[in-house]
């Protein structure tokens, strides 16, 4: 008698285990897979935001870059199209 009930509740919390457990491994699985699919999308979002990222300054710096060479070309022109200005000629 009173031995049987102090066993952990016995039969009733076989029963609430029994009725419990399959719910909430079906939640964990899903659980499990929808994180899976969160964090592949934050992993992408982050990647594409960082690309983006890169592409801007990357283009900016071209810019610059671009400014820059036309800036030595403007100062170099007159030198070289000068008479007798010619690297062959020397």
């Amino acid at each position: 008698g009173v031995y049987k009930r102090q066993v952990w509740g016995g039969w009733a919390w076989g029963l609430a285990t029994f009725v419990l457990v399959p719910p909430l491994a079906l939640f964990t699985l899903s659980f499990a897979e929808r994180w899976d699919e969160i964090r592949h999308d934050l992993e992408l979002f982050f990647t594409l935001g960082n690309r983006k990222r890169l592409k801007a300054r990357l283009l900016a710096e071209g810019e610059r870059l671009a400014g820059e060479v036309e800036r030595l070309a403007e100062e170099y022109r007159p030198k070289l199209d000068a008479p007798g200005a010619s690297p062959v000629a020397r």
